[in-house]
């Protein structure tokens, strides 16, 4: 699935950054840690502070220190996708 690049699948809607737009296409748009993780997502990605949460800057801290440490892509998507389940997870026991 290509996103947020030219003649993606996905990409912004609206106001929406692209993982918004995904999750309001899903049957998991209610779930409480995706829409938590997509309002961290759109302030990262839309560089603004629409929903302030308090995890929105360490996440924005480890994306730059992967992106820093790996020049692979394929080692950046790696890293990334376990920075997410990491987070997806704390924020489901909640």
């Amino acid at each position: 699935m290509r996103f947020d690049m030219f003649e993606g699948e996905f990409t912004h809607s609206g106001d929406m950054c692209t993982f918004e737009a995904l999750l309001a296409l899903s049957a998991q748009r209610e779930d409480t840690a995706l829409r938590a993780i997509a309002e961290v997502v759109h302030d990262i990605d839309l560089r603004e502070q629409k929903y302030q949460r308090p995890e929105t800057a360490g996440i924005a801290l480890m994306i730059d220190g992967i992106v820093r440490r790996h020049s692979d892509d394929d080692r950046r998507l790696e890293e990334g996708s376990a920075l997410f389940e990491s987070l997806f997870a704390s924020l489901s026991a909640r």
